[in-house]
């Protein structure tokens, strides 16, 4: 589903990405781990096309995203959904126009067409009812959902999660956790989650992929990450 085929960025002389490799099974969680800063956001820019890579492609479904013109970029990302580290919500609009909005952008529903979908996606992360709701009266944990449940309004093929759960206390991130993880079955999706949050980690992923130094130290499963001996990995899952 996604290829990120050596893949190198550079900020002046910060060299963050040095030489990625991953490839992403289509319908697959799949969890990019790794220490602060060592350019886990910088590689979802680049699956999404906000970045381009100094070296190296992304292809996603057969098309090469690092070399798209404007045009057919903006068409691709649709494809897409993001759900953002602080859940992006546009605080002047309600629920319903936040989650509605690509829907508006994007295509030529009616009103009706599109209560109808909004419903159902707030159904399915569970806030029924919340649609004339300003996002300043809801907690950090229903903004996410809200910030969900626009990700997935257009049915994307791929959904990307940044730090998911930062910010939430243990028992709300489990809900979010369980939310991802329901939402991967009901609806088919591929997913890429980033995020230093192992237990997150562990508990939705298929695979897990570890960025070290500006490349993929490890992929596989939880239970291979918890056997693994390479050492800087033995590190890193000692700070859990």
């Amino acid at each position: 589903m996604i290829k990120i085929e050596n893949v190198h960025k550079s900020f002046d002389e910060n060299h963050v990405l040095r030489g990625v490799n991953l490839d992403i099974k289509k319908g697959e969680v799949m969890v990019i781990v790794g220490v602060s800063g060592c350019g886990k956001s910088v590689l979802l820019k680049h699956i999404i096309g906000l970045m381009t890579p100094d070296e190296g492609r992304v292809i996603v479904n057969g098309t090469e995203i690092s070399s798209l013109p404007r045009k057919a970029l903006y068409k691709a990302r649709q494809n897409f959904g993001m759900l953002f580290q602080s859940a992006a919500l546009f605080d002047s609009m309600t629920v319903y126009e936040n989650v509605s909005l690509s829907l508006t952008e994007h295509t030529n529903l009616s009103e009706a067409e599109k209560v109808e979908i909004v419903k159902d996606k707030l159904e399915l992360v569970g806030l029924s009812g919340t649609e004339e709701i300003y996002p300043a009266a809801l907690s950090g944990g229903m903004r996410k959902r809200v910030g969900l449940a626009r990700a997935i309004c257009m049915e994307p093929a791929v959904v990307l999660y940044d730090e998911p759960t930062t910010g939430l206390d243990p028992i709300i991130a489990d809900t979010i956790n369980d939310l991802m993880v329901r939402l991967q079955k009901r609806l088919s999706i591929t997913s890429v989650v980033v995020t230093h949050d192992m237990r997150s980690a562990f508990f939705v992923a298929d695979r897990i992929a570890m960025l070290s130094e500006g490349s993929i130290r490890f992929v596989g499963t939880s239970e291979e990450m918890e056997a693994e001996d390479d050492p800087i990995v033995r590190e890193f899952l000692s700070h859990r």
